[in-house]
């Protein structure tokens, strides 16, 4: 399989592309600010009509899986017209694109295209963004069905782990403040499906090998707060959790709106899956292995 991976230099990207490759497919990775040493790899800028023409037309993939977008929620809520350009419009362009020349596309979405007023969402649940980055996102899910209902929605609730140096993510900051003694202020009442890349990784893999269209919850199985998330964390790395102090999301200091439960159900990915989403429990342990070594 000739497959093209944008967004390569991110938490994910840079997954998938060790685990296609790995595979024994031939891979190519778009990346725009964060230079990727390999062979295959394109500085493009997404929003480019050009750039995306011409690479697609260079590598003639079979399957297009596409990762890049602004994942930072207040840079959104601050920049509402540069996320929809990027998550949105840029999607459709690309979603056409891929229509176009006969490549599959697998869009990678958010749990944060749900309110949060439930939690354990499934695929077909009403969607309802409280902030920007949730708005341009779902903007994206209806441009990439408008091109094809052949293509493939795969939504997914706060990545994290090892793999992306330049920017941490939930697991890593954690792990780099309580290692030096730090207290850390975590929310307690904010709920999602943590999702270890390597695992997210595995599934948009067999998604995209296998073809799948419609729209996929690949998350992780379980449903934690975010306090409870860094609890566990530090517990199976047997680092010390009295670091670690609850404190309410309105406390914090963040500019956009969070859903309070944005959790995923993940039972359509259990069914249909031989990679399928893991607990917490053992995504936890695959991590703890990766920091040890």
């Amino acid at each position: 399989m000739r497959l093209l991976i944008t967004g390569a230099s991110g938490l994910v990207g840079t997954k998938l592309t060790e685990t296609a490759t790995r595979a024994g497919h031939e891979v190519f990775t778009l990346y725009n600010q964060h230079p990727i040493n390999l062979p295959n790899a394109t500085r493009a800028e997404i929003r480019r009509v050009t750039d995306i023409t011409e690479i697609l037309r260079k590598t003639s993939p079979d399957v297009v899986v596409h990762l890049a977008s602004i994942t930072d929620v207040d840079f959104c809520e601050q920049n509402p017209e540069l996320a929809f350009s990027v998550n949105g419009t840029a999607t459709g362009v690309l979603a056409a694109e891929c229509l176009r020349i006969g490549s599959h596309l697998v869009y990678v979405s958010t749990d944060y295209i749900f309110d949060g007023q439930r939690g354990n969402y499934k695929e077909e649940d009403q969607h309802n963004p409280v902030n920007v980055y949730g708005r341009s996102k779902w903007v994206g899910e209806e441009a990439t069905r408008k091109a094809s209902e052949l293509f493939c929605v795969a939504r997914t609730s706060v990545v994290y782990g090892s793999g992306r140096e330049f920017r941490p993510n939930l697991a890593t900051w954690l792990y780099a403040e309580i290692k030096v003694g730090r207290s850390v202020k975590v929310v307690n009442d904010q709920y999602a499906s943590p999702t270890l890349n390597s695992n997210l990784a595995n599934m948009l893999l067999e998604v995209a090998e296998r073809r799948l269209s419609g729209t996929f919850h690949l998350a992780g199985s379980s449903r934690l707060s975010r306090y409870e998330f860094a609890h566990k964390m530090a517990r199976e790395l047997r680092m010390d959790t009295k670091l670690i102090i609850p404190t309410p999301s309105k406390s914090s200091s963040w500019i956009a709106e969070r859903p309070p439960d944005s959790s995923l159900n993940v039972e359509k990915a259990q069914r249909s899956l031989m990679h399928k989403p893991v607990s917490i429990d053992c995504a936890l342990v695959e991590f703890a292995a990766e920091k040890e070594n």
